[in-house]
C-alpha cells in the first residue's frame, strides 16, 4: 500500500487476527507500510502482540506497557493515554500528561454511551477532552480504538463560557460481510483523517481466492508458505493437496498470480465492454448506500485527459437534485450518444442516477435510456468471471493500488464513508458546510475515476485467456513476483 500524507497509524485488536498466521501478520504489516501501530487495549493478547512487535519496524505502541507514550512523526504528534485522566484530569493537572500542543490523541475510554429512556447519546469523558482542548493552542483531535473506525463526529462543549470542538474518531475493527475490517488512518497536521480498511483475513495465504482457515494451513505444511510459491505451482501440484480439486487448484493459482505479479489475469477472450468506443468513466458522491441526495458526479474523458465534475455545495433535502440536473443537462449537450463505465454501477452509481433523473430531470429521461449506455466493469471482469483482479479486495482503490496507481495527498485524506457521514450531518445542520473540505472532496472524486480508468485499461491491455491452460501435465510457472507472503 503507497503512503499516504502525514502519519499512517495502523489500530490493531488481537482477537481480529486470532486466526493469522505469523506469516501472515508480517504480510499485513508490510501491506500497510505503517509509521506507528497502535494495539487497541480490548482483547489485548500478548502472543499477538508480540509477534506484531517482533515484524514491525515502526514503534509499536499499547497501554498496558506505558500509561502515556507520545510520538512525533514529521511534526504530527501523537499522544496515547490509558486513561482520561492523563488527558484533562488530575494527572493532566500534575504534569503527568500529554503535551498541550498534541495534534492526535488516542484513549480508549472514550466511547458512546446511550441512555435507555431518553436515547440521548452522551460521551464519556467530554469534561476532560473540552478541559484540554480549552487549555490549548491548537485544536486536538481525538480517537478511540473503543469504537469503529466508521464512527466520525465533531462533539461541542462550553468551558468558561467559551464553546470548543471536539471531533472524536473510532480506530477499532469495523464489520461488512465477513472478517473484520483493519483500519489503516493517515493523520495530517491540519487534523484531516483517510481511513483505508482491509479485511483482516485478507492477508499471507489467505488473501489467496478460494483459501480459508481450512486450506492455508494444508497449503503451508506441503511446504507452499508463500504466494510466490503457490504462483509457481502447477495445478496438477496443487491438486495433489488432499481437499484441493481442479477448480480449486486453477484459482488459487489464478489468485497466485494476480497478487504476486500486480497484475490483471483475463479468462477470456470476451472483449472488454465499450471497447469500440472511447467510454467516459463516472462516479458519485451521495449521502448513504440508500441515498436521499446525489451531491456530486464526477466523470473522466481519457481521450481527452480531462476530468470534469458536477458539486452541490449548498446540499439540502429539499433540492437533491441539483447535481444530477447539472450533470445530465452537460452530458445530452456535449455527447449525443455515449457509453458511461462504473465500478458496481448496477448496483449503485447507475440504478441511483436513473432514479434521480426520473425524479429530478425527466426531460432528459428518454435521452438517458435510449442514448445513454451503461457498462459495470466490476461485473464484467469479477462476477462474470472474464478476469481476476490483483487487489486484496475489489474495490476498485485496492485494485488500482495494486496495479501501481496511488492516490495524492487531497485525494487520500477522505474516504467515501466518513464523506456520507459529513453529508449527512450537513443535511441535519446546515451550520456543519465548514466541516466539508470541498475541494479536497473533489480530488477524492477525481482519484476514483482516473483510478478506474488505469484499471480498465489493465484489464484491455491483459492477454486474454493466458491462465486457462491447467491440465494434468500443467508445468507452467512463472516469474517470482515481489511479495514475499
Amino acid at each position: 500500500m503507497a503512503s499516504d500524507p502525514g502519519v499512517r497509524l495502523l489500530a490493531l485488536r488481537c482477537d481480529a487476527l486470532a486466526d493469522a498466521s505469523t506469516n501472515a501478520i508480517a504480510d499485513l504489516i508490510d501491506y500497510f507500510d505503517a509509521d506507528l501501530i497502535y494495539i487497541i487495549e480490548e482483547k489485548l493478547d500478548m502472543r499477538t502482540a508480540s509477534t506484531v512487535e517482533r515484524t514491525a519496524s515502526c514503534p509499536v505502541i499499547y497501554t498496558r506497557r506505558s500509561a502515556v507514550c507520545t510520538e512525533t512523526i514529521d511534526d504530527v504528534t501523537v499522544s496515547i493515554v490509558s486513561s482520561l485522566d492523563f488527558v484533562g484530569g488530575a494527572s493532566s493537572a500534575s504534569g503527568h500528561g500529554i503535551p498541550d500542543g498534541a495534534d492526535y490523541v488516542i484513549c480508549d475510554e472514550i466511547q458512546t454511551s446511550a441512555d435507555s429512556v431518553t436515547m440521548d447519546v452522551s460521551l464519556d469523558g467530554l469534561e476532560h477532552l473540552a478541559r484540554f482542548q480549552h487549555r490549548t493552542d491548537r485544536e486536538a483531535t481525538f480517537l478511540t480504538g473503543a469504537m469503529e473506525a466508521s464512527y466520525d463526529f465533531v462533539w461541542k462543549a462550553d468551558v468558561d463560557d467559551e464553546s470548543v470542538r471536539l471531533p472524536v474518531r473510532g480506530l477499532a475493527p469495523t464489520r461488512r460481510q465477513g472478517a473484520p475490517e483493519l483500519a489503516c488512518v493517515s493523520l495530517d497536521s491540519d487534523g484531516r483523517i483517510g481511513v483505508s480498511t482491509t479485511p483482516a483475513d485478507k492477508f499471507g495465504l489467505r488473501a489467496l481466492s478460494g483459501v480459508g482457515k481450512g486450506t492455508a494451513p494444508k497449503l503451508a505444511q506441503n511446504g507452499y508458505e508463500t504466494r510466490d510459491k503457490v504462483a509457481a505451482a502447477t495445478e496438477r501440484e496443487l491438486r495433489e493437496i488432499r481437499g484441493i480439486g481442479e477448480s480449486k487448484a486453477q484459482s488459487i493459482r489464478q489468485s497466485a498470480h494476480a497478487l504476486s505479479e500486480g497484475s490483471v489475469i483475463r479468462l477470456t477472450n470476451e472483449s472488454v465492454p465499450a471497447a469500440e468506443y472511447s467510454p467516459l468513466f463516472i462516479d458519485i458522491e451521495t449521502d448513504s448506500l440508500n441515498p436521499s441526495i446525489i451531491w456530486l458526479i464526477g466523470v473522466y474523458d481519457p481521450e481527452a485527459d480531462e476530468y470534469v465534475d458536477f458539486i452541490d455545495r449548498e446540499p439540502s433535502r429539499d433540492n437533491p437534485g441539483k447535481a444530477t440536473r447539472e450533470f445530465v443537462t452537460w452530458l445530452a449537450s456535449e455527447y449525443d450518444r455515449t457509453s458511461l463505465i462504473a465500478w458496481n454501477g448496477h448496483d449503485f452509481d447507475f440504478k441511483h442516477l436513473s432514479r434521480f433523473i426520473r425524479g429530478y430531470a425527466p426531460e432528459y429521461a428518454d435521452y438517458w435510456s435510449d442514448s445513454v449506455f451503461e457498462y459495470d466493469l466490476l461485473d464484467w471482469a469479477v462476477r462474470k468471471d472474464n478476469a481476476v483482479l490483483p487487489g486484496r479486495t475489489n474495490r476498485v482503490e485496492d485494485v488500482a493500488e495494486a496495479l501501481g496507481h496511488g492516490r495524492d495527498a487531497a485525494a487520500a485524506a477522505f474516504d467515501g464513508k466518513s464523506l456520507a457521514k459529513t453529508i449527512q450531518r450537513l443535511l441535519r445542520s446546515p451550520e456543519r458546510a465548514r466541516d466539508v473540505d470541498w475541494e479536497a472532496a473533489r480530488a477524492y472524486c477525481e482519484a476514483d475515476v482516473r483510478e478506474l480508468a488505469a484499471v480498465y485499461e489493465a484489464i484491455a491491455e491483459a492477454t486474454p485467456g493466458q491462465m486457462r491452460a491447467g491440465g494434468p501435465g500443467d508445468e507452467n510457472t512463472t516469474q517470482t513476483g515481489l511479495m514475499d507472503f
